[in-house]
């Protein structure tokens, strides 16, 4: 059976014509909400009262606080490396080629 205009855009019928099921549009009953206070066990208390203890003897490491100075290469070499060449796109191709300053005006031919 095809779909027809009739049954199309309806809430109680689907698109493809189907009848769906109407339980989903009844409202649900609300359980009065009851708000308690919440009071943590004495072993979750002392357990909380341990993590912050351990914190206290054994605190984080932070950076801000030390000055380490970090022994990194030496990359000044690279830069001034790269300047002695361009990248530019091949003739008619889609990939980029790395050409030395002298061979710039040759580029796409």
């Amino acid at each position: 059976m095809g779909m027809t205009t009739f049954h199309s855009g309806g809430m109680r019928y689907s698109p493809c014509g189907r009848k769906r099921k109407t339980n989903a549009w009844k409202t649900k009953k609300r359980t009065p909400d009851t708000s308690s206070v919440y009071t943590p066990s004495q072993a979750q208390r002392d357990a909380h009262q341990a993590r912050l203890d351990h914190d206290k003897k054994y605190p984080s490491f932070d950076l801000k606080q030390h000055s380490i100075k970090m022994n990194r290469e030496d990359n000044s070499w690279k830069i001034e490396e790269s300047k002695k060449f361009t990248v530019a796109p091949a003739y008619n191709k889609g990939a980029y080629q790395v050409i030395p300053k002298e061979m710039v005006k040759h580029i796409g031919k």
